[in-house]
């Protein structure tokens, strides 16, 4: 009798460990299919429409939109930056004014289409102020270009990536380090496809 509940025993234990190789296994080959539920790429048509038409990586775009508002297109900070990519009313107001859209309102930064259109421009922008250099576009987005252009200049911050802890705005620094891991995984679930 005490053989027979050892063998159970084992033979439990040995369904066990078949069920978790079957798991595992399940989790390797669906492993970029699990980490599109924690990276989506909500909107892809406009993200890379614009991306296209600035210029820019859609990744990029999709990781700056994951980061400002997890793809949440009424989103609202409690500075008052609205949408998908967060845009300030006064920001946009003047990037509309750049691209010649007329009668602007800032409650149509919650449409999508549009605030992915002006981010993406505004981004493009940056990227032509900061010769193309990410990790200062990433903190200018953020922390604007003033700031970045003043803790460059005053040498509070030497600008590279790897001194980002160098960022005199706590939000800044994390931010440009989220964006940087953001989109080096969007790159490596979807650039492949």
């Amino acid at each position: 009798m005490l053989s027979l509940v050892i063998r159970l025993q084992k033979l439990k234990l040995v369904m066990m460990i078949i069920c978790c190789i079957i798991v595992i296994a399940m989790l390797i080959i669906n492993y970029n299919s699990i980490l599109k539920i924690f990276y989506p790429l909500h909107y892809k048509k406009a993200i890379f429409t614009y991306a296209d038409e600035y210029n820019l990586d859609p990744y990029l775009v999709a990781a700056i939109i994951k980061v400002e508002s997890k793809f949440n297109e009424d989103a609202i900070s409690e500075r008052g930056a609205r949408g998908l990519m967060q845009i300030m009313p006064s920001t946009g107001e003047w990037i509309a004014g750049e691209l010649g859209i007329e009668d602007f309102n800032p409650d149509l930064l919650y449409g999508p289409k549009l605030n992915i259109n002006l981010g993406s421009w505004y981004l493009a922008h940056l990227k032509k102020i900061f010769s193309n250099d990410l990790t200062l576009v990433i903190a200018a987005y953020n922390g604007g270009q003033g700031n970045v252009n003043r803790w460059l200049e005053l040498k509070q911050w030497s600008g590279r990536h790897r001194d980002s802890d160098q960022i005199p705005f706590p939000e800044t620094r994390a931010y440009v380090k989220k964006v940087t891991k953001t989109y080096q995984r969007y790159r490596k679930i979807y650039q492949s496809e």
